[in-house]
C-alpha cells in the first residue's frame, strides 16, 4: 500500500466541492465587517451559507432586515467582487439574532500579575517535576510546622484546625 502525505490528503479535501460551501462561509464571517461597515458589522451576524448559494443573515430587528434587504443586490456583488464567492440570495431575518457577548477583557485591562521570571521550558518530566518541588520547598520553608506529622503548614490551617489539612482529613 502506497503512503499519501498527510498535508496532500488535506489539500485534497479543502478541494472538494462539498469542503467549499464551509470554507466559503469562514472566509465571509472573516470579512463580514470589511464587506458591510462597521456599523451594520455591529447589528449583524452571518449564520449559513446553504449548498444553494443561499447566505442568512442574523440582523438585530425587523428594521435592519427591511433596510438590508434592499442592499442584498450590491452586498452579493461586492462579496463576488471582493472575495469571489457567487451568492443566489442573502436573506435577513430578525428571529435568529442574538446580542454579541462582550469580550472577557482586553489584555491590557487584566490585572498585572508584576515581574514574572524568564524561566526556559523544562526538558524532561523528571526536571519539570524539581523545579515545582524546589518552588514549594521555598514557599514553605518559612511556615510552622504541624503539632502531628511535622510537616510545614500554613498559619490560616493551624488556626483553623490545630493541625495541617492532612492530619484534620484524616482523623475526620
Amino acid at each position: 500500500m502506497a503512503y499519501t502525505l498527510l498535508a496532500t490528503v488535506l489539500q485534497q479535501w479543502q478541494q472538494a466541492p462539498e469542503w467549499q460551501q464551509p470554507h466559503h462561509f469562514l472566509r465571509i464571517l472573516a470579512h463580514w465587517s470589511e464587506l458591510v461597515g462597521a456599523i451594520v458589522a455591529e447589528h449583524t451576524v452571518p449564520l449559513e451559507l446553504t449548498a444553494e448559494g443561499v447566505l442568512f443573515v442574523a440582523v438585530a430587528s425587523s428594521t435592519w432586515a427591511h433596510h438590508l434587504t434592499f442592499s442584498r443586490s450590491p452586498l452579493r456583488a461586492k462579496i463576488q467582487q471582493t472575495l469571489g464567492i457567487s451568492l443566489s440570495d442573502i436573506r435577513f431575518s430578525h428571529r435568529d439574532w442574538r446580542p454579541p457577548r462582550p469580550a472577557i477583557a482586553r489584555p491590557e485591562a487584566l490585572p498585572k500579575v508584576g515581574n514574572l521570571p524568564n524561566v526556559a521550558p523544562a526538558a524532561t518530566p523528571q526536571e519539570a517535576f524539581q523545579r515545582w518541588q524546589v518552588q514549594v520547598y521555598q514557599r514553605s520553608r518559612d511556615y510552622p510546622l504541624c503539632p502531628r506529622c511535622q510537616c510545614p503548614t500554613p498559619v490560616k490551617e493551624l488556626q483553623r484546625w490545630g493541625v495541617c489539612g492532612l492530619c484534620y482529613a484524616r482523623s475526620a
